[in-house]
């Protein structure tokens, strides 16, 4: 299995690390129905920590490509290709939309999703969710790794939300614009303002107050709303960055 043991990016790594297992799947280095190396393998595979593994692990079980089962391992799923295939398909939909539509379509999932992950949130999520906020104050002077963070709190947000189907299609998006966010944070003054806003809706996500969380979760979208618009405004064709 020659992709499985090149060492992933250190970007993002469970982003990383879920996209090479799906190639691998893709390219039939392993096959549905097969059994993925032990999560300790893998790792050292990589090159990255065993808690990325089991978090990509979890998201591709969220997906349908992946069955982990208690005592056994982790399974590919029988219908793995299809659902890879499909996510393509929809991956490849989007791609044509211009900045402002996808954004459009992030703003109503994202309020969605976080009032969802208000209501359903266990402790474990509202720790994840923090840390990536910590993360985000500890880096707010590197503009990429606070790019990076941020889209790590909105994957803890999604998760959070218990709804694989969802989180899939919020992921997708959130992918499509980390290019625009990259460009988007090195506006002065704009990373504390999303670092108060995202602190609120930990807060609301903690008390389990689900239209607090969506009522925050719009209104910091809506400084997107009037960044992209300008940058649509200022820019030909469909790319804002």
């Amino acid at each position: 299995m020659e992709n499985l043991r090149k060492p992933v990016r250190h970007d993002t790594l469970t982003d990383a690390v879920i996209n090479r297992i799906k190639q691998i799947i893709l390219d039939g280095e392993v096959e549905p129905g097969d059994w993925l190396p032990p999560q300790a393998e893998l790792a050292e595979f990589f090159g990255v920590g065993l808690s990325t593994v089991r978090e990509a692990t979890r998201a591709l079980a969220l997906m349908g490509i992946l069955k982990p089962q208690a005592g056994r391992g982790t399974q590919v799923c029988s219908d793995a290709l299809v659902s890879l295939r499909m996510i393509g398909l929809v991956r490849q939909e989007i791609a044509e939309m211009d900045g402002r539509a996808v954004h459009e379509a992030r703003r109503l999932i994202e309020s969605g999703i976080t009032a969802l992950a208000a209501e359903r949130a266990n402790t474990e999520d509202i720790e994840r969710i923090e840390a990536a906020l910590d993360k985000m104050e500890d880096c707010i002077e590197d503009d990429a790794a606070y790019a990076e963070a941020d889209v790590e709190y909105h994957y803890a947000v999604a998760g959070a939300a218990k709804n694989g189907v969802v989180e899939e299609f919020y992921h997708i998006i959130l992918e499509m614009l980390s290019q625009v966010l990259e460009h988007i944070v090195r506006i002065p003054g704009l990373k504390r303002r999303g670092i108060d806003y995202q602190r609120q809706i930990l807060e609301s996500i903690r008390a389990h107050d689900p239209e607090s969380a969506r009522k925050l979760a719009t209104e910091n979208i809506v400084e997107w709303d009037q960044i992209l618009a300008v940058a649509s405004n200022s820019r030909s064709g469909s790319t804002l960055c």
